[in-house]
């Protein structure tokens, strides 16, 4: 294709997309699509981001604590997006709950307030609905129109303009589709005022209610106040009056002056998106534009007309969204305008007043809240601000993919070694939990949430999992009250989640143990380094200097738990990679029990798997699995009930029929089993484990052929199924043996 051909393909491409998507119209064609589309052009801007938002969908996430509502928005479903956010589903809600009650009452009368720690996602989530507003907006479901006066040159002779007779609306004779050579001037609203204000008040209302009798409009739907009650702009009113006075009330001819055309939102140009970094002064101004050379060529009718245009974020923001970031860190005296501003929808300039459809949304962090609410007019302000929380994150799966996202595009020279970014993640998780109130819960259950650790607490946010010392009877009680512990303090100002380690502070942790010279990789071990060196800088980060309480708060036990963890985690990898006891043959056995506890609790014979004759439940095998299992002070009958409960529980969600999967549903059982089956085989562990490092220190001289095979086998799971590298391999392994198998 050559350069030539190349252009006229990107000029049709462009041509087609601007006569497809409707983007200059005369105001009769808008009024027809109006008509015709009533659902998707008469709403406000509340109305416009809750449609985005439905726009993307969601789906359903199960959580410990209950099923929540994910927007797609939030994963970031457009191209433009930059970054997906990890959890807040909470928060997620509490926006699009707002989004609804402004459209429910038909007025964005109240200031949307963020508040949270630094660092707990407040601006990303803000991002994502601009960036899936944006998108919206070039959709046809998201189309929004403003208008622009347009004024044509003497040589149009008045009345002959017609569009060729095949065009709807041809016989209005409108100026709108002159090209620009015809045209003396043309003044674009800059506020992108609805097409729709330009129709006298009471004709737009009973337009509006045609629109509810002929049932294109559902009964329930809420017409903006802006829509029923609204006018356009001063200066499109100025200009609307003079040339209504010089054709002597024929509202006909002022109205062909009128140019429709379709907007897109934008926050890079400033279109219906605007943020706002702290400032002094009001956000908008005024200026004459009647002196300005380019208004030279108005009508004889305007000349005399002194027009001024608004500007400035409020305008710019104008049927889209206003961000205020970081909104408390300006003196109260400058925003003080957003009481009457968000109340009445318009904000008083210096030459004008100037009417909104804007949501405002403000982001803040606790200090500067904590200081505003001891303001003398603080309770002013909250009757027009509807506060919304956004804690840090309570689920270390989710954090780990705010750190995953953030190594995949900042550790580019060094693999990235298993674990690592789940130890940090563990540690942020950790150092946020706060200790439940056990008054707060029924009795019986008061001892053990008094005695729940917060490693306890973090695997019960994680997935439900429960100590694993409590009985069958005070575990399944326990899960009842997950949902109570989570929301605890939810309505507090010391709310869970406020305090703790940021991700940015994490991530740093991260970015320091990358640089590690010690290790070849972004190591777990490097991780808890700089998790130790992090913990003494009490001066430096204020929830490291809280008080203790009942083992939370504790900073450095929580490095050493997370060591712990990844200790756990890397002896059972490796323990897996040397074969030494199958996981089938560990899902078999668990299977057999599950078929003899079954027969045991009906009182019915199993079929023996040798003979197939029937048989009594095979007692030593489930001695054999209950000696493992059983939780101290547990019966063995209601052990036994409680899991065949449990396989009953799950069976409801699954179609009728499917076997269960006992990997799922009894993971944690599985896991000691395992435990319980290696301790057995512990010699055989670190006999295989210190060969490996013989190998892979050129010191295996001594090892036979059957020992070097059995290293050759673990060292190739180990990297093939583990994800290890052969330096991460070694460093893990060395470390393993030095820490759990030394003689």
């Amino acid at each position: 294709m050559d350069t030539s051909e190349l252009l006229r393909s990107l000029a049709t491409r462009v041509k087609e997309s601007f006569d497809r998507d409707r983007t200059v119209l005369p105001l009769d064609e808008y009024l027809t699509l109006v008509l015709q589309h009533p659902r998707v052009h008469v709403r406000g801007s509340a109305q416009f981001l809750a449609d985005a938002v439905e726009h993307f969908g969601s789906y359903e996430v199960h959580r410990p604590y209950g099923t929540v509502a994910r927007h797609k928005l939030f994963d970031v479903p457009t191209e433009e997006g930059e970054g997906r956010v990890a959890g807040q589903e909470s928060v997620q809600q509490e926006l699009v709950k707002h989004l609804r009650n402004f459209t429910r009452s038909g007025r964005t009368d109240r200031l949307l307030l963020l508040h949270g720690p630094n660092g707990s996602a407040k601006s990303s989530l803000l991002q994502c609905v601009e960036t899936a507003a944006e998108a919206y907006s070039r959709t046809p479901q998201g189309a929004q129109y403003r208008f622009a006066w347009v004024f044509p040159t003497s040589k149009v002779q008045k009345g002959s303009l017609g569009f060729g007779s095949d065009r709807p609306g041809a016989s209005l004779g409108s100026y709108a589709l002159l090209e620009s050579k015809d045209l003396d001037a043309r003044i674009p609203c800059n506020m992108k005022d609805h097409p729709l204000l330009l129709i006298p008040r009471p004709e737009r209302q009973a337009l509006i209610k045609r629109l509810f009798d002929d049932k294109k409009l559902p009964a329930d739907f809420q017409v903006p106040q802006v829509l029923l009650r609204g006018d356009v702009c001063p200066r499109c009113r100025s200009i609307f009056d003079a040339l209504l006075n010089s054709h002597a009330g024929d509202v006909a001819e002022v109205l062909r002056h009128v140019q429709v055309e379709r907007f897109y939102l934008s926050k890079r140009f400033r279109c219906g998106i605007v943020s706002v970094e702290p400032q002094m002064s009001v956000d908008g101004y005024t200026r004459q534009i009647t002196a300005d050379k380019s208004y030279g060529n108005l009508p004889v009718s305007l000349q005399s007309v002194v027009l001024h245009e608004a500007g400035g974020p409020l305008v710019d923001a104008n049927r889209g969204l206003l961000e205020f970031n970081d909104l408390l860190k300006r003196p109260v005296e400058a925003f003080k305008y957003l009481l009457s501003a968000t109340e009445t929808q318009s904000a008083s300039l210096e030459m004008m007043t100037v009417f909104l459809d804007t949501v405002m949304v403000a982001t803040s962090n606790e200090g500067h809240l904590d200081a505003f609410k001891a303001y003398p007019d603080w309770q002013s302000f909250k009757g027009r601000i509807e506060l919304v929380t956004a804690p840090y994150l309570l689920r270390f799966s989710d954090e780990t993919q705010i750190y995953r996202e953030m190594v995949k595009r900042s550790v580019l020279d060094r693999h990235v070694a298993p674990h690592a970014v789940e130890v940090a993640a563990r540690f942020a998780v950790l150092t946020r939990l706060e200790p439940p109130d056990p008054s707060l819960y029924p009795p019986h259950l008061r001892e053990v949430v008094s005695e729940l650790k917060p490693a306890e607490k973090l695997m019960l946010y994680e997935d439900g999992t429960v100590p694993d010392h409590l009985t069958t009877q005070q575990g399944k009680e326990l899960r009842k009250v997950i949902p109570d512990l989570y929301a605890e303090r939810a309505s507090q100002s010391e709310y869970e989640g406020r305090y703790g380690a940021s991700a940015r502070e994490i991530r740093a942790v991260l970015l320091a143990a990358a640089g590690n010279r010690a290790h070849k990789c972004l190591s777990p071990l490097a991780v808890v380094e700089e998790l130790r060196a992090l913990v003494k800088e009490t001066t430096v980060y204020e929830w490291l200097g809280r008080d203790r309480k009942r083992g939370y708060r504790d900073a450095g036990a929580f490095v050493d738990e997370v060591e712990k963890f990844h200790l756990d985690t890397v002896d059972e990898e490796v323990r897996t990679a040397m074969g030494l006891v199958e996981e089938q043959s560990t899902v078999d056995l668990f299977e057999r029990y599950v078929r003899n506890i079954t027969a045991w609790v009906k009182g019915e014979k199993v079929p023996d798997p040798h003979t197939k004759q029937m048989r009594d439940p095979d007692r030593d095998l489930m001695r054999l699995i209950e000696d493992v299992l059983l939780p101290k002070g547990d019966d063995e009958g209601g052990f036994r009930r409680a899991l065949i409960g449990t396989i009953g529980a799950h069976s409801l969600d699954r179609p009728a029929g499917e076997k269960p999967d006992y990997r799922e549903i009894f993971a944690p059982h599985l896991r000691r089993l395992k435990d319980d089956a290696y301790e057995k085989r512990r010699r055989q562990v670190r006999k295989i484990a210190q060969n490996y490092l013989k190998v892979v220190h050129g010191e295996a001289k001594d090892l036979d052929t059957r020992e070097r095979e059995a290293v050759d086998q673990f060292t190739a799971r180990l990297m093939r199924d583990a994800g290890y590298c052969e330096h991460c391999a070694q460093d893990t392994v060395g470390y393993l043996v030095k820490k759990r198998y030394v003689e």
